[in-house]
């Protein structure tokens, strides 16, 4: 059980301050061979679809996952990473280190967060994942992102930000 997140909170702001300091490389489609795709279970019945389209680009895709509960957690589908808040988050709201080290071990030429605003231990260890070219929905002030995607309107249209983000990806030149 969380008792505050006010300690995680901080430790976000200052990564997303330090977020310029780290390694950055751009990279286009025809470069990424391995995607971290992060997402909220809620939202897992859409994400699967962009998930089989990078297969289909013969991507590598690992996946990881925040639930908020047990109930949350799609059962028919072992293949991924699972953050469940009400088992793996300390009560300061930090990820468990075990799960952590895991996490930081998945290879990825990109990350691809959309695992929303409300998942902050996700996002935590988005911000401390090593790979070098994070793209994501942009929520509020965070600059943490390579690439940010600012969604059209109120409503979260996942398919849709995720085909602006493989187009813009195509046309990234990793050559200049």
């Amino acid at each position: 059980m969380v008792l505050t997140n006010f300690f995680l909170k901080k430790e976000i702001q200052k990564l997303n301050q330090k977020a310029s300091e780290r390694p950055h490389q751009y990279r286009s489609m025809d470069d990424i061979k391995t995607v971290l795709f992060l997402c909220d279970s809620k939202d897992w019945d859409v994400v699967r679809s962009c998930i089989e389209k990078l297969r289909l680009m013969k991507k590598t895709v690992n996946t990881a996952i925040f639930a908020a509960t047990k109930s949350d957690v799609p059962t028919w589908y072992a293949n991924y990473l699972l953050l469940r808040a009400d088992r793996d988050v300390n009560f300061l709201g930090f990820p468990d280190l075990s799960l952590q080290k895991q996490f930081y071990h998945l290879p990825a030429d990109l990350i691809i967060d959309f695992s929303g605003a409300k998942s902050m231990p996700m996002y935590y260890m988005c911000l401390k994942h090593p790979s070098t070219f994070k793209a994501g929905i942009k929520h509020a002030d965070e600059t943490a992102y390579d690439f940010s995607i600012i969604p059209p309107d109120e409503k979260l249209n996942i398919p849709y930000l995720f085909d602006q983000l493989i187009n813009y990806l195509k046309t990234i030149n990793s050559n200049h």
